[in-house]
């Protein structure tokens, strides 16, 4: 006899809240399938579509988002490695089978002759990587950043740094920007400007290969002083077919490009101004949907770049400079777009507009994910005073206020509406941004303390919060509520692969192309 089936439970409140909270939960993706990214990462449809890193602001947190990149370029050495001790394992089985194809023939193929030669250097020669001295820019094609993740696009992408050099940069840096007050009075520029610029110009002073006894305060930002040999034109010079100026071909030998998102005083003053290293006009054909940012590459230098990426309102003063005959001021591109990878998306459909759909990878990196718990309802004031009216009501609009500053300058509306726009996070689209730890801290943020088994180092403490909370993420389970198919490292791991596939079909194809993207033809850095 059949067990009778039990009635359905009885549908209750409590009921109903589970399943709705439990309907909010997103389940892990295990499988070798798409929906798991394993797939993906492993497939390169063509070698030249382009990979993308953007870096949201942050000011002293950015020293996360770089972590976060040291660990990518760790796991892209482990690749790297991986894939050529396979390769060199498949062609010393083809090796071994072309000579033991020949034994059986009868032929004989005499020691030292050119074609066993040829064969023998084809299968000995393997690569040896160098963790240290790989470089994010041989990967990435266009990195973007706003504030401090515009210093640090264009140290890794316009100047060509490592990520462990970056990381130096930041910390030397940091206390000389952090550990000195200019000024204490409330709206008042806190801090001094020229930590940064010295900074900066030190840096491209020992990189420079163009100028001798170059101090870093000449070289231009953009990437203008190269010829193109398909036209005879400099990428600033105006088509005498057309009337315009060129944009950049995307299809021709180039080198990986940065922009550095700001603001300034424009009409269009819900958009981030773009300072870019590459010339771009919008074309009559170019997507209508697309956000039309301003046009060109500023003639600005290096410097002027970072600083006016990085002028935080009422930390550092805004960057006054001439531009085309007239003043601009720049400030932080945070108060506009903090999180660039909408405009780095934006970008791509009107450079790759007929080339490609999406790109190959969109890395958004973070500097930690923010307080929500201010989410513009105020809690009850404990005590009696609490139900006064006039006080409630105060309390709401602190709560408001609160509200609006934390949405002002994050990045996680923007990183669910691009995760809307690629249908999840397991294909070209990523977001690494540490969850949690770092909510509370400040853009200067720079408490002494002890570092790496050092006592009372400036700035000591905060480093070691980022580096514990950053590595907290990385190495986390899969949290439902806010992961969308796998836990960071996960995606960490998948994002690695599919830049090393990328770079190893870009370097199979070889050419001129392949030569001026890794920096054998560059005149300049």
């Amino acid at each position: 006899m059949s067990t009778p089936l039990a009635p359905p439970a009885p549908l209750t409140a409590a009921n109903l809240r589970q399943s709705r909270s439990s309907s909010r939960i997103r389940r892990p993706e295990t499988s070798d399938s798409d929906k798991a990214g394993r797939t993906w990462a492993r497939e390169v449809d063509d070698a030249w579509d382009a990979c993308i890193l953007t870096l949201d602001g942050g000011g002293i947190r950015g020293y996360s988002s770089l972590i976060i990149l040291k660990a990518l370029m760790h796991e892209i050495w482990i690749c790297e490695e991986r894939l050529e001790k396979e390769d060199f394992q498949q062609r010393s089985i083809r090796r071994d089978s072309t000579r033991e194809g020949r034994r059986r023939a009868g032929e004989i193929v005499a020691p030292g002759t050119l074609e066993e030669d040829d064969l023998a250097s084809s299968i000995t020669k393997r690569k040896a990587f160098v963790e240290e001295e790989l470089l994010p820019c041989h990967y990435f094609d266009f990195m973007y950043g706003t504030s401090t993740g515009g210093l640090i696009a264009t140290m890794l992408g316009r100047l060509r740094m490592t990520t462990t050099e970056c990381l130096e940069v930041y910390r030397s840096v940091g206390n000389e920007l952090f550990g000195r007050k200019k000024s204490s009075i409330p709206l008042a520029t806190k801090y001094y400007h020229e930590p940064l610029e010295r900074a900066v110009q030190e840096i491209i002073g020992s990189r420079c290969i163009e100028h001798k006894n170059c101090d870093g305060k000449a070289d231009m930002h953009p990437f203008d002083s190269e010829v193109d040999p398909t036209t005879g034109r400099r990428a600033s010079e105006v088509d005498p077919l057309t009337g315009r100026r060129a944009s950049l071909d995307v299809s021709s030998p180039r080198v990986c490009q940065s922009c550095c998102l700001t603001a300034t005083h424009d009409r269009n003053l819900s958009e981030a101004y773009l300072l870019r290293t590459y010339p771009h006009y919008y074309s009559d054909t170019a997507p209508n949907w697309i956000t039309r940012y301003n046009e060109g590459a500023e003639p600005l230098k290096i410097w002027e770049v970072t600083r006016a990426t990085s002028a935080a309102p009422f930390y550092f003063k805004m960057l006054e400079v001439e531009v085309d005959g007239q003043y601009r001021s720049f400030k932080d591109g945070g108060i506009r777009e903090n999180n660039p990878s909408g405009a780095a998306l934006s970008e791509f459909h009107s450079l790759y507009d007929g080339i490609c759909e999406n790109p190959a990878l969109l890395l958004s990196v973070g500097t930690g994910r923010p307080d929500h718990s201010q989410d513009g309802f105020a809690a009850a004031w404990p005590g009696p005073f609490g139900h006064i009216p006039f006080i409630r009501t105060a309390l709401e609009k602190r709560a408001v206020l609160q509200n609006l500053l934390i949405k002002y300058t994050e990045g996680e509306k923007q990183h669910a509406q691009m995760r809307e726009h690629a249908r999840g996070e397991h294909t070209w689209y990523k977001r690494l941004n540490v969850t949690d730890g770092l909510q509370d801290m400040a853009l200067d943020d720079w408490v002494k303390g002890d570092w790496q088994g050092h006592k009372d180092v400036p700035g000591g403490a905060s480093l070691t919060r980022m580096e514990r909370v950053t590595e907290e993420y990385l190495a986390r389970d899969f949290d439902g509520h806010i992961d969308s198919y796998a836990p960071p490292f996960t995606m960490l791991q998948q994002a690695a692969e599919k830049l090393v596939r990328q770079r190893r079909a870009r370097e199979d194809q070889g050419g001129r192309r392949w030569e001026k993207f890794v920096g054998k033809r560059v005149s300049q850095w």
